[in-house]
């Protein structure tokens, strides 16, 4: 009974820490899948202070919204859009702490298997997981 009991806790804490990460990646998905589709559509590069409020934490809203000289998106470190990036779109975990780190990736030229390789911090920011910080990854 005791090791039943162990077992089954064991169990609830593994499946406990396997949400969360899963999670995020999720978000972040669902978040570059309708960034991108939302910006090669409106081909303005700006989408509402709401919508960023819900997935980029305040620092990181101030820093890009206060730079006008920016010649790029820096929440995708891009300087042009294609709906077409959602279908190779992938996003995986790069680290693990405080911090968490992911890598999103998508081909910008599914021809010549060109892919395009942005790093994303993610931050908790009133309970909710963030995007921090975006740099492209060479």
């Amino acid at each position: 009974m005791k090791k039943t009991f162990i077992a089954g806790m064991l169990w609830l804490a593994v499946a406990g820490c396997a949400g969360p990460e899963e999670d995020v990646e999720a978000k972040l998905k669902n978040f570059y899948s309708w960034y991108i589709t939302t910006n090669d559509t409106l081909k303005t590069g700006k989408v509402s202070a709401d919508t960023l409020e819900k997935y980029v934490t305040t620092a990181y809203r101030e820093r890009i919204t206060s730079d006008s000289e920016l010649d790029y998106d820096p929440l995708l470190s891009a300087q042009d859009y294609d709906k077409k990036w959602v279908n190779t779109l992938t996003v995986s975990k790069a680290t693990a702490g405080r911090e968490k780190i992911y890598r999103v990736s998508f081909l910008t030229d599914e021809k010549e298997k060109i892919s395009h390789n942005i790093v994303v911090t993610m931050n908790k920011e009133h309970g909710e997981w963030k995007i921090d910080y975006v740099e492209a990854n060479k």
